[in-house]
């Protein structure tokens, strides 16, 4: 079930500030899953590969040096991410800075699962029928919402 087709739950009520009218079950699997991705920040496990892609891929050394000195910087900016995501879950209305920050944990949490679940650029909607690919398909959904949203409010 797609909880997004019925009308647009992510809205703007102010200058900057947004309103989540996200079903309880949404907001506790988003909850869950940055909950699940703060810890897994702590870890070496390669389905991570994405959030920390090579930046030099022809070079490993200069990668691994360049892995050492980025690595700490961008988990920490991770972990503040996910951290805004926490506090703001049962907030009344977010700021825009907020809402970017739900737009990058999203995105960051269906990077995850796609590299978990081999997703590519080929596969077609409804390719499998997965609780993980509803719940893949479901942050898309999700993140599709908010970018909408930031970009409505643009003017």
């Amino acid at each position: 079930m797609n909880p997004f087709s019925r009308r647009r739950l992510i809205r703007s009520v102010a200058d900057d500030r947004f309103r989540f009218e996200l079903p309880e079950d949404v907001l506790g699997m988003v909850a869950d899953f940055a909950d699940q991705l703060a810890t897994m920040l702590e870890s070496d496990d390669p389905v991570l590969r994405r959030l920390f892609p090579s930046a030099y891929p022809a070079d490993p050394d200069l990668d691994a040096s360049y892995q050492i000195l980025a690595r700490s910087e961008l988990t920490d900016e991770r972990r503040a991410e996910i951290e805004v995501v926490r506090t703001t879950l049962s907030a009344d209305d977010i700021s825009r800075d907020e809402l970017a920050s739900w737009m990058r944990v999203t995105n960051d949490l269906r990077l995850v699962i796609g590299t978990r679940l081999d997703v590519s650029e080929d596969d077609e909607p409804g390719d499998e029928d997965s609780p993980a690919h509803e719940v893949y398909g479901l942050l898309g959904l999700l993140l599709d919402e908010i970018v909408d949203a930031l970009s409505r409010d643009l003017g």
